[in-house]
């Protein structure tokens, strides 16, 4: 039976880093255990990755070939998981995938953490573990987020597909002590869809807005634990009045001056320009759940999703914009003129994780290349190119992409042909 324990290392706001120590073989820690809801049932279909803080310092060289980085794991029909080759002697975030759960607790030998509402999706859980150790026996409690899933319309009927809106949520206390908002711009799916989380029993109310079109819904009593899915907003040129779905008037709120936060958060959420000054591109960093949702960004600003041409250009990106995981162009077969980018640039440069690679036996024929693309990932922590399908692991756990833009100057000379 192997021997550990644990010391309580630091203190991060509502999390904890462990230090649990057992003599292995290997170097690399190895992390496993179950995932369950509030009732000890086990919980599948959850992605549980783990991911070295972005400043950390190796003690070995993440270059070696016979260095693993820790892949995601996805809990099975009993809940359980493991995951292997984890990075000792730094902090490591554990995080969950799809947004759809909320952490609650984890129990490491018989130490239960708990979570509050707030901390569960930004910050994970933070912690530390010495070489040659094996976390057996971990228990993570979950839970269904409270949410609001809907669709936008146009007034025939059809949907507001893959468009830029601004889409507000706005909350009223239920013993009406309290309100709030939420919000800022949304790429909705190709049927119109949005997904908002919210984290309180409260009366909630959704709004739209699109090329001077308004829209806003009935008034929504979520109870704790409820989710709403199937809200319809049909867009009109005459912003709709809120009704109150319990017959009670509804008091009409305060206004109050939110475009100054909006324009902040949607700054952030939409990214900014930068110019590369060795090859005159731009680059912008954006939030992006999905490749398509990246792919559609970038085609609604006339650009593409980033085609790395040498090793200098992608360090200029990491070193700009953070050594982060971001969806990136994709390397297509050509028949004729050997591999290109998929906005057309040939391949003069690659740096994949050759250990990650999709066989050519499984990559897809013609049949099926539309549901099962090979899309491409750039790991931040390693550099390394990670080829993935639509359902792998580390695709939930991406969550930006690059887009580039050759002609953002106007006027801008163009760049030598021969030069890259």
């Amino acid at each position: 039976m192997n021997r550990f324990h644990f010391t309580l290392f630091v203190v991060f706001i509502g999390s904890l880093v462990f230090l649990l120590a057992a003599p292995l073989q290997s170097f690399a820690a190895t992390f496993s255990g179950k995932v369950v809801d509030e009732k000890g049932n086990p919980v599948p279909d959850v992605v549980i990755a783990i991911q070295p803080s972005l400043d950390f310092r190796p003690v070995i060289n993440i270059d070696d070939p016979e260095f693993n980085f820790p892949l995601p794991n996805t809990s099975d029909e009993t809940g359980a998981f493991s995951i292997e080759d984890i990075m000792p002697l730094v902090e490591n975030s554990l995080k969950l995938s799809p947004s759809d759960y909320q952490l609650l607790s984890i129990e490491i030998a018989g130490i239960t953490v708990a979570f509050n509402q707030q901390h569960h999706h930004f910050a994970g859980f933070s912690f530390a573990i010495e070489p040659e150790t094996d976390i057996e026996d971990v228990e993570i409690t979950v839970r269904l987020r409270m949410r609001i899933r809907g669709q936008v319309l146009f007034a025939d009927g059809t949907p507001l597909s893959i468009a830029q809106v601004d889409l507000m949520v706005r909350r009223r206390s239920i013993d009406g002590t309290g309100r709030g908002s939420s919000g800022g711009t949304e790429t909705l799916d190709i049927d119109g869809g949005f997904t908002r989380y919210v984290n309180s029993p409260a009366y909630y109310t959704v709004s739209v807005t699109y090329q001077g079109q308004y829209v806003e819904s009935k008034e929504i009593l979520l109870e704790e634990g409820q989710r709403l899915d199937g809200l319809t907003l049909t867009l009109s040129g005459e912003p709709q009045q809120p009704h109150n779905l319990q017959g009670v008037e509804v008091p009409v709120p305060r206004v109050r001056d939110t475009g100054r936060w909006e324009a902040a958060w949607k700054r952030r959420r939409e990214g900014m320009w930068a110019i590369n000054p060795d090859n005159r591109h731009a680059y912008k960093r954006i939030y992006s759940d999905t490749h398509e949702e990246a792919l559609a960004q970038a085609i609604a600003q006339s650009a593409h999703l980033l085609a790395i041409n040498d090793k200098a250009e992608q360090e200029w990106i990491l070193e700009v914009f953070g050594k982060e995981n971001y969806w990136i162009g994709s390397i297509n077969d050509a028949k004729e003129k050997g591999k290109k980018w998929d906005n057309g640039d040939p391949v003069t440069y690659t740096n994949w994780d050759t250990a990650q690679l999709i066989p050519e036996s499984d990559k897809s024929d013609e049949k099926d290349k539309k549901t099962n693309r090979n899309l491409t990932i750039l790991i931040g922590v390693t550099g390394k190119w990670q080829q993935i399908r639509e359902e792998d692991p580390v695709a939930s756990i991406t969550e930006k992409a690059i887009l580039e833009k050759k002609d953002l100057i106007i006027g801008a000379p163009e760049p030598d042909e021969d030069t890259e």
